[in-house]
């Protein structure tokens, strides 16, 4: 690298012409003395630093960073013609033709300066009409040369440029910002101009800089920036239609009443569009039909005409058909537009809309206008957007307005479903304690019966009266039970703190006569705990769990029931498992409803006393469910919460 540096410096300490010397990373290695003296002393010195930075720092001009990353990249040698009369940092005020190439190790960049007031444009005027950027020489505004950029820029013959006035091809905001060209001197200025050219209007834009030495002569250096501004525009119309569609977006959601929100909406839209006159369809999905909710901007008289289209029918019937959008330029003439009241209206831009959503169209949404304003395609994308966003908002305000209605009906019938339940609730409970007294006393003769004529009955008749006992007993543990279960919904909840282990124990001594019959056995663990709960209904869950499972014991073994424990977080948890005839599975959903069983095989009862256990644990905020299975047995797992 030394070697190299001390051949770069031999060769242009003394050179007439301005020398940079860098490396891959564009740190400036060495500049010569006639670079040096040219430049801004406060920005010295550049050995060591980025020559991007340095760029960006002394020249308005892109192009030159691009070219020399692109030397780096392919070692391919440049030329580029660039101005440094808008650069105030660069002593020599004029054109600067920059030549790049690689130089061993290093990259050289030569600058050779045009300065003063083109004396030597003879010299330079090869790299002039060479230059990628539009350059233009005037006096007065008249065109006395234009480079061959320029003229393609125009797309026109060079004679039909020079001698014409930069002011027959521009328009008139752009002749009043040129307007200084017509004097002798001015002050350099920039510009962006509309220029009008054989294949349509572009946009130029650089600065126009005057020759101290020959008043009234003018130079500029103009690029070509219609992308760039196209670019610019389509830019700005996306933010506008963002901000368009977010206004519309709040109109949307600051009402769930259709009408109020359509109204609000339309009003929204014709000022975001700068168009006077709009309607909103809505569609009757059963009759196939259009009607007009909304109108604004036209009589009523009109409307009339119109209130109403089959699907298909004029314009807006057209565009429901199809869910496609339609423009028209006219509307006064057109003839698809079938009403004559509302051609005559005057009405010539026009656009109709789909308002749909992603899964069906709600209505469709004219606008127009009566005065020139054109609606563009950009403007046809807006209105697209608005109405998909319309769609979406109004299918969700129709279907709450039809889950409200439903939920109404609902409530209704909750309501009436209460009625009826409380009603059959108190049929049930009138009813039983009705028969509970004419059956205990039928129960109780009978008895009485037995114990004072049993001995002259015959067999036959002691069998009858056996069978009128057991079916008032039955009759009466059923009317019992059913009192129960009003009793466990009706009931005030009374907490109160008690043994577990007690309960059960008094349980077992209940049900001893029917356990010691079947020679079974009850199995509670050491760890039942004293819990705070409603002790009637803890005893009920615990009864009606052992009886059921004395009573569903296995034929072929004795019973054997296991009650276990234990503490789970913010529960109790229970377990009575038995060793039985079990559960099918089809049984399981359906075991805790009222009078439902799961066998009738060899065993009485009424199927309401796992009704009890599961609405018992209700009130109190437990739960219950089991697992079982046939001939093994089953085990119900219920919860009580822990204080």
């Amino acid at each position: 690298m030394d070697r190299h540096y001390e051949q770069v410096r031999s060769v242009f300490e003394n050179a007439p012409f301005a020398a940079c010397a860098f490396d891959r990373s564009g740190t400036v290695i060495y500049i010569n003395k006639l670079l040096e003296s040219n430049m801004d002393p406060a920005a010295l010195p550049f050995v060591g630093k980025s020559l991007y930075e340095l760029i960006h720092t002394f020249l308005v001009d892109d192009r030159l960073e691009k070219m020399l990353k692109r030397l780096i990249e392919t070692n391919r040698p440049f030329s580029l013609i660039v101005e440094t009369l808008s650069s105030p940092k660069v002593k020599v005020s004029g054109l600067i033709n920059i030549t790049g190439y690689r130089l061993n190790s290093l990259y050289v960049l030569l600058g050779d300066f045009v300065s003063g007031s083109l004396a030597r444009e003879g010299r330079y005027r090869k790299l002039i009409e060479d230059a990628p950027d539009a350059i233009l020489i005037m006096n007065h505004g008249f065109i006395t040369f234009a480079n061959p950029a320029m003229v393609e820029i125009m797309q026109m013959p060079p004679e039909e440029i020079l001698g014409k006035a930069i002011f027959d091809f521009v328009d008139d905001r752009g002749r009043n910002d040129l307007a200084p060209l017509r004097r002798k001197s001015s002050r350099k200025f920039f510009s962006q101009i509309s220029v009008n050219t054989k294949t349509g209007q572009k946009v130029l834009e650089g600065n126009f800089h005057f020759i101290e030495d020959r008043p009234g002569t003018s130079i500029a250096m103009l690029r070509d920036v219609t992308e760039k501004v196209l670019l610019q525009k389509r830019l700005m119309r996306q933010n506008q239609d963002l901000s368009a569609v977010n206004t519309i977006s709040k109109t949307l959601s600051s009402s769930i009443d259709p009408e109020e929100v359509l109204q609000n909406t339309l009003v929204q839209v014709l000022q975001i569009m700068n168009i006077e006159m709009g309607l909103i369809y809505l569609l009757d999905e059963k009759k196939k039909t259009l009607r007009c909710a909304l109108s604004h901007g036209i009589p009523d008289e009109v409307i009339q005409t119109v209130r109403e289209l089959r699907l298909g029918e004029g314009i807006a019937g057209r565009v429901a058909a199809s869910g496609t959008p339609l423009i028209i330029e006219n509307a006064s003439i057109d003839p698809r537009i079938q009403s004559l009241a509302f051609r005559q209206q005057g009405i010539r831009s026009f656009a109709s809309i789909p308002i749909q959503s992603r899964t069906r169209l709600i209505g469709v949404m004219n606008i127009g206008s009566f005065g020139q304003r054109t609606i563009t395609p950009e403007d046809e994308r807006l209105l697209i957007t608005i109405g998909v966003h319309m769609g979406a908002v109004m299918e969700n305000i129709l279907l709450f307005q039809e889950i409200t209605r439903t939920s109404e009906e609902l409530k209704d019938a909750m309501n009436l479903i209460r009625q009826r339940n409380e009603e059959l609730r108190q049929l049930v409970s009138t009813v039983s304690h009705d028969l509970k007294n004419p059956i205990v006393a039928i129960n109780g003769f009978a008895d009485r019966f037995m114990k004072s004529a049993a001995t002259k009955l015959t067999s036959k008749e002691k069998q009858y009266m056996e069978a009128i006992r057991d079916s008032g007993r039955n009759m009466e543990q059923f009317v019992t039970n059913l009192l129960t279960l009003s009793a466990v919904e009706n009931l005030k909840l009374k907490k109160e703190e008690f043994s577990t282990a007690e309960v059960i124990e008094e349980i077992t001594r209940e049900l001893a006569s029917r356990i010691d019959e079947k020679r079974g056995r009850i199995v509670v663990d050491d760890c039942m705990p004293s819990i705070k709960a409603d002790r009637i209904r803890v005893a009920q869950v615990f009864s009606n769990l052992i009886s059921n499972a004395v009573k569903y014991s296995h034929p072929d073994r004795p019973p054997e029931v296991r009650i276990t424990y234990r503490l789970e977080p913010g529960r109790h948890l229970f377990s009575v498992t038995d060793n039985g005839i079990g559960i099918a599975q089809e049984h399981t959903a359906n075991i805790f409803d009222i009078f439902y069983r799961a066998t009738d095989d060899h065993v009485d009862g009424t199927g309401i006393g796992l009704s009890i256990v599961k609405k018992a644990l209700g009130v109190m905020g437990g739960e219950i469910w089991l697992k079982s299975k046939p001939g093994q047995g089953s085990t119900f797992f219920f919860t009580l919460p822990a204080e």
